[in-house]
């Protein structure tokens, strides 16, 4: 019997042991919970996110508060407050991730410095069971003030597909600056000397453009805008007639079919509309979008050299199509056709990077050049390609052999450029005068 009241009273003390054990390790521990930033700006705008990652393994986490102090001022933020089930066995949330939106303005603060102070509990019952307190201090800056933009260049005049450029200051950081057009944001580039400068261009389908500006974005979040000078040159609209024959359709269509399933239709000329809208539209996004790939200098030199041959088709021609005497479909052109002597050697218009070698659908074989600033040619409907991505190009250098590939009708090279995101006038870029006079002067301020 005395041995069985022992065992009791071992077992008893071992309980006790392991509850006081316990309470110490989960309840009533010393150990302040961690706050690790995640996303907190050092200067802050009109408007901010803040994150953090609240983590404390063992009490776990009962509370988390976060303020801005600006000298007698203090705006408190939301206090997230987490439901404690049971205070016995600490809190279940050992980790929390926590994001705040500041509205500093709204809140009454004005620009200069201030402190962030970001503060956490645990679910430990130490300190008269406020628990265990984590704070973290980070000095931030309000500010309210968006950046200003002084315009270097004076004579802006570009033609509606056309191209032009621009050189500014900006008196601080920035995080996005460039120009827009409408819709369209042409991405500007910082020089060793503290300019900025932007290609930019009036988008072909773009007539009477609403906004054409500056705009720089700083770190705050602030937007700075700019006007300037500039004159918007018309574009002489011209439509043009492309009979359809069912010999072409015949010899092209079903290589779409094979490539491009989702182009199929019940009929051959069903198949060519859905391959000149589906397909051009999905092809034009691919190119487009080649033009972030771009450096931020300046790697062409002088005239774009021309392809030798006879010009077939215009930049933005209209087009509509014709089967059996019926229109069928309607699309823009965007770029050069120019015929030579079949299989003629095609040279890279200027100096460059090959971004793109490769099949792209109704453009076949198809070569882009980067030149730096967002500006890129392309060569199209190749039958052969002599360079691979990631090539540097010399003017003149041979990039290809052309071809019918893609939706062409003979042998003939499509020449593009595209600039920023859109298709722009490669007639223009032939022109020595015209680069020197629209270009290198806005850019570089000197003839």
């Amino acid at each position: 019997m005395k041995r069985i009241l022992f065992s009791i009273f071992i077992l008893l003390v071992i309980a006790l042991v392991g509850t006081g054990a316990y309470l110490g390790y989960r309840l009533f521990e010393g150990q302040a919970p961690q706050i690790i930033p995640q996303k907190v700006p050092t200067i802050i705008g009109k408007e901010a996110s803040v994150s953090v990652k609240i983590i404390d393994k063992r009490a776990g986490i009962r509370t988390v508060w976060a303020k801005i102090v600006q000298g007698e001022r203090q705006v408190d933020l939301e206090e997230k407050v987490l439901p404690i089930p049971n205070r016995w066995t600490g809190s279940p949330i050992k980790e929390l991730a926590v994001t705040w939106q500041i509205r500093p303005r709204q809140s009454g603060l004005s620009s200069g410095k201030a402190l962030l102070v970001i503060g956490a509990f645990d679910a430990s019952l130490r300190n008269g069971s406020k628990g265990n307190e984590a704070i973290l201090k980070i000095p931030v800056r309000i500010d309210y003030l968006p950046p200003i933009i002084t315009v270097l260049s004076t004579i802006h005049n570009v033609r509606v597909g056309g191209a032009g450029a621009i050189s500014f200051r900006v008196n601080e950081k920035v995080t996005d600056v460039g120009v827009r057009v409408d819709k369209t944001f042409f991405k500007a580039f910082k020089g060793p000397d503290d300019v900025y400068r932007a290609l930019f261009s009036i988008p072909y389908n773009v007539f009477h453009p609403k906004t054409v500006q500056v705009e720089a974005v700083d770190i705050a979040g602030n937007k700075g805008i700019s006007g300037f000078a500039y004159r918007v040159l018309p574009r002489r609209k011209k439509e043009d007639r492309i009979n359809i024959s069912d010999s072409f359709l015949q010899r092209k269509m079903p290589g779409f079919v094979s490539r491009f399933p989702e182009v199929a239709a019940p009929t051959l000329i069903e198949t060519f509309i859905k391959v000149n809208h589906i397909l051009r539209k999905k092809n034009n996004d691919f190119l487009l979008s080649l033009c972030s790939k771009t450096s931020g200098t300046v790697d062409f030199k002088g005239a774009f050299e021309r392809f030798k041959g006879a010009k077939r088709a215009d930049f933005a021609d209209w087009r509509h199509y014709y089967y059996h005497g019926k229109e069928v479909d309607q699309a823009y052109h965007l770029g050069v056709d120019i015929a030579s002597i079949a299989h003629a050697r095609v040279p890279a218009a200027n100096n460059g990077l090959v971004v793109f070698a490769g099949y792209n659908g109704i453009y076949g074989n198809t070569v882009v050049i980067d030149h730096g600033m967002g500006l890129q040619s392309l060569y199209a409907h190749l039958s052969q390609m002599a360079v691979t991505v990631g090539q540097r190009v010399e003017k003149g250098q041979t990039i290809g052999i052309t071809g019918s590939t893609g939706l062409a009708g003979g042998d003939h090279l499509h020449f593009g450029m595209m600039l920023g995101g859109v298709f722009i006038n490669p007639i223009e870029w032939w022109d020595r005068r015209w680069i020197r006079d629209h270009i290198t002067y806005n850019l570089y301020l000197k003839k």
